[in-house]
């Protein structure tokens, strides 16, 4: 395995690498989110799913909700572009201060974005349980 840190690396390249894993990974997550909604819609509109006999009240209500969660995944992959964008200020940084402003910053959008991602595995589990109970019917 690759080592993550090296001998020659100081404690501001250190936190530059994870910062950038971070922002990696966030947009990953925010990409892989933005397929599963559209999955979980085209379910929901499918030919398969009109003929079950599914609670149409909660199939309704799940297509809002996914609509309202995608507005809110594209606000924060829009969040997060313009993140990336002010953090690329911090290689201008020359004293503790000014980096310290943008290692909050950062600290504060990870809570942000963390919790945005919980709260979508959350709805996802909801969704998916739709879904089984809806097959289970008919199985």
């Amino acid at each position: 395995m690759k080592d993550l840190i090296y001998k020659h690396e100081t404690i501001d390249d250190i936190q530059m690498k994870f910062m950038d894993l971070d922002i990696e990974r966030w947009k990953e997550d925010v990409s892989l989110i933005r397929i599963e909604i559209l999955f979980f819609k085209r379910m929901l509109y499918s030919s398969i799913f009109k003929i079950l006999n599914c609670d149409e009240q909660k199939k309704k209500n799940l297509i809002i909700d996914l609509t309202n969660v995608e507005n809110i995944n594209e606000s924060y992959n829009n969040n997060l572009l313009g993140f990336v964008n002010k953090l690329e200020m911090i290689r201008e940084c020359d004293d503790v201060q000014c980096e310290t402003f943008y290692l909050n910053n950062h600290t504060r959008f990870r809570a942000d974005i963390e919790s945005h991602f919980s709260a979508y595995r959350f709805y996802k589990t909801n969704v998916i349980l739709f879904f089984d109970v809806c097959l289970e019917d008919e199985i």
